[in-house]
């Protein structure tokens, strides 16, 4: 009887055992399946990851959402805005097994066409600019909206009434950016005018040293700029200049450093990556997300901001969250000419893609 016994606990003991391996079994061949249906995620860079600005930016937003995700990020950094470099870091990260690609340099848009073509089943992302193919579309933040706030602290600081700003080149990204930025400094200051100087290149530290000297000539005493790397703004600061930021704050300034229009590339890249992995992903249509959804906000105020600006600045931005966009209501050209009606709003399609004059008080300073 008790050799009985003991046969059917030794039994149970095996059942359970054997119970417990096939468990083991099942989650290892669970964490197997998950592993091969990773999703690889590509990001190409103009720049450097650790350029202290546009591109750091984006490499660590896409590597967060990634993160979030579950998602294996590969990148190819330092790719020149040319069709056959661009092409062989696309193919190289489609070899890689990447199946959605970040093109983060607004002139990779020029071959984005042709590239997308060229992989029909890969889902290629591109910053701004413009796309036919259908796999394809253009994503970025609604960064006027942010400049214009900046704008409106810029021009309440300003004790000359001339504003510095230093770009790359004149396409609607930037050009929007300095008219929101205009648009923000006459709104605290009616008799603002925002100088401009157009680089020719999104990261050249001479040029855009020059021009921060040339600025403070003609009488600036505020400085911002658009461009990759805060080499404007660095220098501006050591100058004793007004600055305010934009995108990414890497370190710390002076307290003539006011505020910074900045990006939330996390939750923007969060964002996309997440209606592309569940496929609600839409390539009909860009994505372009502002202060409604959190993906553009203000650095923090700096002490010289006055509490009277701070009050404005929180009006104006209730205004543009609730009502009216930057671009409503009565706006004029620097020539004078009526742009957009008292009861009007430019239309984000306009913004987007044909934006090419400036607002009253903007002039481009040679």
């Amino acid at each position: 009887m008790k050799n009985k016994e003991a046969v059917e606990r030794i039994a149970l003991i095996i059942a359970a055992v054997l119970v417990v391996i096939g468990i083991v079994l099942l989650i290892n061949n669970f964490h197997t399946d998950r592993k091969k249906d990773t999703v690889c995620v590509g990001v190409v860079c103009i720049g450097a990851a650790d350029d202290n600005g546009w591109n750091q930016s984006h490499y660590e937003g896409i590597g967060k959402a990634c993160e979030t995700n579950s998602c294996r990020m590969y990148s190819r950094m330092n790719i020149p805005e040319e069709e056959s470099l661009l092409k062989k870091a696309v193919s190289g990260l489609v070899d890689q097994g990447c199946s959605c690609i970040f093109l983060t340099s607004y002139g990779y848009s020029a071959f984005l066409n042709s590239i997308a073509k060229e992989y029909p089943k890969v889902a290629f992302y591109c910053i701004s600019g413009e796309k036919d193919a259908p796999n394809c579309t253009t994503y970025f933040a609604r960064m006027y909206q942010v400049r214009y706030l900046s704008g409106i602290v810029a021009g309440s600081t300003t004790e000359s009434g001339i504003l510095g700003y230093i770009t790359a080149m004149p396409i609607p990204e930037t050009i929007r950016s300095v008219n929101a930025y205009a648009l923000g400094a006459r709104r605290a200051n009616p008799s603002a005018k925002v100088l401009v100087i157009y680089t020719g290149s999104w990261d050249d530290k001479g040029v855009e040293e020059q021009a921060v000297r040339s600025l403070k000539e003609a009488g600036a005493d505020v400085i911002t700029y658009h461009e990759d790397r805060p080499y404007a703004l660095d220098l501006a600061d050591e100058m004793g200049l007004f600055t305010t930021g934009y995108d990414y704050v890497s370190h710390e300034y002076s307290e003539r450093f006011l505020t910074a229009a900045v990006i939330n590339w996390d939750m923007l890249y969060t964002r996309v990556l997440r209606d592309y992995l569940s496929g609600r992903a839409n390539f009909s249509n860009d994505y372009w997300l502002g202060l409604s959804e959190g993906a553009v906000s203000l650095y923090e105020y700096s002490d010289m901001v006055t509490e009277d600006t701070k009050k404005l600045v929180a009006s104006e931005e209730e205004r543009i969250r609730t009502s009216l966009d930057v671009f409503s209501g009565e706006i004029r050209d620097n020539t004078g000419v009526v742009r957009c009606g008292e009861n009007e709003r430019i239309s984000d399609y306009e913004l987007f893609n044909n934006f090419d004059w400036y607002v009253e008080g903007v002039e481009i300073y040679e």
